[in-house]
């Protein structure tokens, strides 16, 4: 026996909820689902108007739709396209949708409406359209061109910068569009030196549609550099972004032009300063040279008041050598021209040297120079040691020049935490505070520049930019008539050594003098007749030397293979074939491979040492020659 459904029952079973109401728009029933949507009993509901289920704002339109709806009533299905909200019994609203079916009965017309409650939906479509909305704000933020293309090779999307580079002469949408027809549309944009270059750029993207990556470089009828790139995505389509790389391009250029324009300013004032060594180098060559043979001369000594004379030109020549020497240094430093080769350095050792070559100055000055017990235990410091060195020579010249006569200048050490100090003290003349604050500014001289002490005002500037090079500091403290202490602070460096037991001078001594030694032969390779004599004068003082002269390099090396001397000296500005090339000949042919050739030129400038440091001299002494060191140079050359 088969059970008999009811009406209730069948409506119940419907998913949604169910409202049936009559020609009048009240209810004449309702299921389950409608009481749980809007939390009425059904008893409450029967009977009332479908009013109560609409809120107030709503219920005149819905007055109209009813009556248009029951003047012509058909199934009409649920869809989104008229946004619908319930009213439930506590007065919340609910989004719904609404589908309508028609009931003919005997006592008239019925309509059966079906409620879906689309909260969850339309939640989910509110978070799609938030991410939707975010994905194209971040798309629209990129200042590039970019666009997807589906698997069907149809613009999905793109940013406002992709239609202002790749479609701004496109008419009407240009979402939906095929990838070629929208390359067909921007190609007559793009500059091609011929049609072959544009097809062949037009066949290469629509080829390498499906590569993983595609790019290509290409310029626009205005100018623009663009770059283009495409990239395959896991679902078959592509993504598309073109680069404007034309600022970037632009300023790199200029950067370029700046570069070479830098390069060759440099490069001006490096010959410039080659020049200028060389042309001042060399009179004051013959100057500095003659006046010491004057003034050492044993076969007719001058009398003692010509020694003076010859004194007051020797200490004005030597005063003009430092000058000189120290613009061309500070110039180098400026330029980024000095070499710095940092290293562990032995501090003790440094100022070992540096108070050996300062003690004779500070006995001359009467002023009582030494060195303070070092500590016990002091590290290396990383440093240039020849810069280091000229830093301790700069500190100690002035404390000894702007010493006073029976005063005291002393060389301190200190190990710090991480840094070692050595400073240079003195009770001197001192700097007034108010001219404290320009003491390492070039040429400046804190009131000393008319003053008796001679000076050019640069070594402290280059001290400075030294110790900056090193990765160090300077600083000083000064009062005046109380004088100065000037330090240096060097980054330390381990391993620790065992401070110096005594710092003294190294005494050379010499043998060249010997009446009793064998002949030997110097050749002197130069074209400056002062210059010759100077060296003439210079080696007659020594009976066992015989010199020979030549004016060109090429006299030179022919004088060199068939003499056979003991010692070349060469000038490397020389008239015709350069001393470089006329050296590195010498240094080729087997018969004169041996001989020592000591390089002797005005050409002082670091650039020019380091193009010589390959052509093979001995040693590489610049003018004006220190007669000593000269003596020395050759000395251990002949005795050899």
């Amino acid at each position: 026996m088969s059970d008999v459904l009811t009406a209730d029952q069948v409506l119940d079973a419907a998913p949604d909820a169910i409202v049936v109401v009559d020609v009048d728009a009240n209810v004449v029933r309702v299921n389950g689902q409608a009481e749980k949507l809007f939390l009425y009993d059904r008893a409450e509901l029967l009977g009332k108007p479908l009013d109560v289920l609409v809120p107030d704002r709503a219920r005149p339109r819905h007055q109209e739709m009813v009556a248009s709806y029951f003047a012509e009533p058909t199934t009409r299905a649920m869809g989104s396209a008229i946004q619908l909200v319930g009213r439930r019994r506590d007065g919340s609203e609910v989004p719904v949708e609404v589908s309508l079916s028609p009931i003919h009965t005997s006592g008239g017309i019925l309509v059966c409406a079906a409620i879906r409650d689309v909260t969850e939906r339309k939640a989910i479509e509110r978070a799609a359209k938030i991410n939707a909305d975010r994905l194209m704000s971040a798309i629209e933020s990129i200042e590039d061109a970019f666009a997807i293309y589906d698997a069907d090779e149809r613009l999905v999307l793109c940013n406002s910068s992709y239609r202002t580079i790749v479609a701004q002469d496109l008419e009407g949408p240009l979402v939906g569009r095929p990838f070629a027809r929208v390359l067909d549309d921007w190609l007559p944009s793009l500059a091609f030196t011929n049609e072959a270059e544009r097809m062949q750029f037009r066949s290469d993207r629509l080829n390498a549609r499906g590569a993983q990556r595609d790019t290509s470089d290409v310029r626009t009828c205005d100018d623009r550099r663009l770059r283009v790139t495409g990239k395959a995505t896991l679902e078959g389509g592509m993504v598309q972004t073109v680069w404007d790389l034309t600022d970037d391009l632009r300023r790199e250029e200029e950067l370029q032009r700046t570069r070479v324009a830098a390069e060759q300013a440099s490069n001006a004032k490096s010959e410039f300063l080659s020049a200028m060594s060389h042309e001042l180098r060399t009179p004051l060559n013959a100057i500095l040279g003659f006046a010491q043979l004057l003034f050492r001369d044993r076969k007719q000594p001058l009398a003692e008041r010509h020694l003076e004379r010859v004194g007051h030109i020797l200490k004005g020549g030597e005063h003009l050598q430092q000058l000189i020497d120290e613009i061309l240094d500070l110039a180098r430093i400026e330029a980024g021209r000095v070499p710095i080769s940092l290293e562990p350095v032995s501090v003790s050792e440094v100022v070992r040297e540096a108070y050996a070559s300062l003690e004779a100055m500070a006995q001359r000055a009467e002023v009582a120079f030494r060195v303070a017990p070092l500590p016990p235990v002091l590290p290396r410091v990383v440093a240039d040691r020849v810069r280091f060195k000229q830093v301790l020579l700069n500190f100690g010249t002035n404390a000894i020049k702007y010493g006073r006569a029976g005063g005291h200048a002393t060389i301190q050490v200190e190990a710090l935490e991480d840094v070692v100090r050595i400073s240079v003290a003195d009770d001197g003349v001192g700097v007034a505070p108010e001219k404290q604050a320009r003491i390492f500014e070039p040429f400046y001289r804190a009131g000393q520049e008319t003053g008796a002490i001679e000076g050019t005002g640069i070594g402290l500037a280059i001290t400075k930019r030294l110790a900056e090079l090193m990765d160090g500091r300077v600083g000083f403290t000064s009062a005046p008539t109380r004088g100065s202490t000037f330090w240096i602070e060097l980054p330390a460096h381990t391993p620790t050594e065992a401070p110096s037991a005594t710092v003294a001078p190294e005494k050379i001594t010499g043998r060249l003098s010997d009446a009793h030694g064998a002949p030997q032969v110097v050749l002197y390779v130069e074209d400056n007749p002062a210059n010759i004599a100077f060296m003439e004068d210079l080696l007659g003082e020594f009976p066992t030397v015989h010199l020979l002269t030549a004016p060109t390099a090429e006299i030179g090396i022919e004088m060199a293979r068939a003499r056979k001397p003991d010692v070349v000296i060469m000038d490397i500005n020389l008239p015709g074939m350069s001393g470089l090339e006329a050296t590195r000949r010498l240094k080729a042919w087997e018969e004169t491979r041996t001989i020592p050739v000591i390089a002797l030129s005005a050409a002082a400038t670091d650039r020019d040492i380091k193009r010589s440091e390959s052509v093979g001299f001995y040693r590489y002494l610049t003018k004006p020659v220190e007669v000593d060191k000269f003596i020395e140079v050759l000395e251990e050359l002949l005795q050899e």
